[in-house]
């Protein structure tokens, strides 16, 4: 008999635990009427759930205080989790189920082929698309005829995968896709691409990529690629299939990089040479090239032994016209034009003499140069002046530097009996200076403006004393002129231009004592007219014209007890108005020292500090955008007296040794001798291959 069968006991299941729907039987009927039913066993978590009343309100108590402190990690506080790479991995997904063709929902067919894509995946890179499918959310298909096989494709994969394989074989393609289904972030792929390998030989192929499909930065840099590299270019196939506008565009630019202007001669000699066609275009193309900035021994040398600048009419007359720059000087002024400017040429700040502190028996002929827009620049040697000088008054005309006046010795008495009355102009291309007509009086602590094409020395002093006295200087006649003196004889003053080409002179040391007074100049009608005055009275100051108004700076005054006092506040004069107002003060007050506007600031060098009975070397920076002062770079050595300009120089981004004469370097001539003893689309039209 077999033995009897032990019931097996029902366990009870805990009123605590958790019951988890998944693993409950799921049970799945048919209507009949074609839906389907899918039932989980909710019946059963409902049978099972007939709990106590009780235990069902205690969930609903509240929790004991946590054993974990907040901010800590651990059990009851939780914390969010991410999966590392998903959008990697989903975008992986995305790409398998559209090659299995899985839930695709639109087919893009162009030329020759057809791909099944997904609305969601292609419309979220594409604002084509989004617009396409917003109008017809029920597309299935869209022809793309413009757009070739593997442009389309590559804009497919990188919906997909965020990456494309490019190629300067296939840029091309890739860029009409990525344009025309209007992607950004693809078509920053491809221009990032496409600087990259710019070079010599692919400068031109991607300058006419870019200019077909409006990509604006490449365009930009391509260019600025031929321009820094021309030299090189010019000795590709590439480039004697320019045409005449292509080359003439670049021989015309600023910015054309070239170690002398013979080169551009040279180079334009090349491409006439190529094609005996191009003969009748040698004097159209040659006007370009600047012969006045090759010295006049080279154009002897180097320009007048080929053949058509002597047998050619036009050619011929652009090398006289040359000579005559070179053997006029005093007429150069007035012979200014594009021809006449180096290129590449960048505006700097200069300063021009002065005394320095460390040598104050002893006065400088250094003229030194830098560009504060670099940042941390440091001041370099430009040139010397003819002679020493201190005091002296500078300004800038046609392009060339003036240098008129002051004193050649220091006068421990300041008296005055050393000043002097020459004038000295430097050009810069050439890195010389000529010497010109001296002023009729001999003057010191006076000021200098220049204004329709001539230059105004206004008052001052000498050893006769204070001078009331104006005097004009023409470069075309190199004479100066007497003109009508101003009504009270005045040093120590400043001078600017106003925007009318009028001169306005402020303050200055007028019957023993400084003074208040603006008078006005008019350059046409040689007449002076009172001003209002300035709210303090000044001497030993600069001013300067930015921005169509006159800022009076710096400077000292007497004090209460009758001493010297620097002056802080600055001044700004408005035309229009014929007011003053103030604008930030001096953070370090000086006397004598250099002011000049360069760019959108204002820059304040050097100078005498009353408080500390000190020279300084500070350099201070007016931002009027932001009515604020700044430090920049100090000078060398501190120094009064010093005269401060800004002036167009030719580049300096090669050494002396490998620019040329007519472009010389600025740095000291006896450290070059050491250095030399130690040692749209202008491009050619080409086919963007698919």
């Amino acid at each position: 008999m077999a033995p009897k069968r032990k019931a097996v006991r029902q366990r009870k299941p805990a009123t605590d635990a958790i019951m988890d729907p998944s693993s409950l039987p799921v049970k799945v009927e048919s209507r009949g009427d074609g839906v389907v039913v899918v039932e989980t066993a909710v019946k059963k978590i409902e049978q099972i759930a007939a709990l106590d009343i009780a235990q069902l309100n205690s969930l609903n108590l509240p929790l004991p205080p946590p054993v974990i402190k907040p901010g800590e990690r651990g059990l009851g506080l939780g914390s969010e989790l991410t999966r590392p790479l998903h959008g990697n991995a989903l975008l992986d997904e995305l790409s398998k189920m559209r090659q299995e063709k899985f839930l695709t929902d639109l087919e893009l067919a162009c030329k020759t082929k057809a791909f099944d894509v997904h609305k969601l995946v292609i419309s979220s890179v594409s604002q084509y698309f989004r617009e396409i499918l917003a109008k017809d959310p029920g597309m299935k298909r869209l022809e793309l005829p413009s757009l070739s096989p593997l442009g389309l494709a590559n804009v497919i994969t990188f919906a997909y995968m965020g990456r494309v394989h490019m190629s300067l074989y296939t840029i091309g393609c890739t860029v009409s896709a990525a344009a025309t289904l209007q992607i950004p972030q693809l078509l920053k792929m491809c221009m990032d691409f496409l600087l990259a390998e710019l070079n010599v030989q692919t400068c031109v192929y991607i300058w006419n990529i870019a200019a077909a499909y409006g990509l604006l930065p490449v365009c930009a840099a391509a260019r600025r690629f031929v321009l820094e590299n021309f030299v090189q270019f010019a000795e590709t196939p590439l480039f004697t299939q320019l045409t005449l506008e292509q080359i003439s565009a670049f021989l015309q630019d600023d910015s054309l990089v070239l170690p002398s202007e013979v080169t551009a001669f040279q180079v334009a000699n090349k491409w006439l040479d190529f094609d005996a066609s191009r003969q009748s275009h040698a004097a159209e193309l040659l006007s370009h090239v600047r012969f006045e900035t090759i010295p006049a021994s080279e154009l002897v040398s180097q320009i007048q032994p080929v053949p058509r600048m002597m047998l050619d009419p036009q050619c011929h007359r652009l090398l006289v016209d040359a000579m005559n720059y070179h053997l006029l000087p005093h007429q150069q002024n007035t012979l200014q034009s594009r021809r006449t400017q180096v290129r590449g040429a960048q505006q700097t700040l200069l300063t021009i003499g002065g005394r320095p502190s460390l040598t104050e028996r002893a006065l400088s002929r250094e003229v030194l140069w830098r560009d504060p827009r670099d940042g941390g620049a440091i001041w370099r040697h430009l040139t010397q002046l003819p002679a020493k000088s201190f005091n002296q008054c500078v300004a800038v005309m046609d392009g060339f530097l003036y240098v008129a006046g002051g004193e050649d010795q220091n006068d421990a008495r300041n008296q005055a009996k050393h000043a002097v009355s020459t004038l000295s102009r430097y050009d810069p291309r050439f890195n010389t200076w000529l010497h010109l007509a001296s002023m009729r009086q001999r003057r010191t602590h006076f000021s200098l403006s220049a204004s329709g094409g001539r230059l105004f020395a206004i008052g001052g002093r000498n050893v006769e004393g204070l001078l009331a006295t104006t005097e004009s200087y023409l470069p075309a006649s190199n004479t100066w002129q007497m003109k009508a003196p101003m009504e009270v004889p005045r040093c120590c003053h400043s001078s600017a231009t106003l925007p009318s080409g009028d001169i306005l002179v402020t303050g200055g040391y007028i019957s023993c004592a400084y003074s208040r007074s603006v008078a006005r100049y008019s350059t046409e009608s040689d007449t002076w007219t009172e001003q209002a005055p300035m709210e303090t009275p000044r001497g030993w100051h600069c001013s300067a014209t930015l921005g169509g108004k006159v800022y009076v700076v710096g400077g000292s005054q007497l004090g209460p007890g009758g001493e010297r006092v620097d002056v802080l506040s600055v001044e700004v004069f408005s035309p229009e108005s014929g007011a003053w107002g103030r604008v930030a003060s001096l953070p370090l007050g000086v006397s004598t020292a250099g002011l000049s506007p360069l760019g959108d600031k204002l820059y304040l060098l050097g100078g005498w500090n009353e408080a500390e009975k000190r020279y300084k070397a500070a350099v201070q920076k007016y931002d009027p955008a932001t009515d604020s002062w700044s430090k920049a770079e100090d000078l060398p050595e501190p120094t009064v007296g010093v005269s401060c300009c800004s002036l167009t120089l030719p580049p300096r981004n090669a050494t002396r040794r490998q620019q040329h004469r007519n472009t010389p370097g600025h740095e000291d001539p006896q450290q070059a001798a050491k250095n030399r003893s130690r040692e749209g689309s202008v491009a050619p039209a080409q086919n963007a291959k698919a």
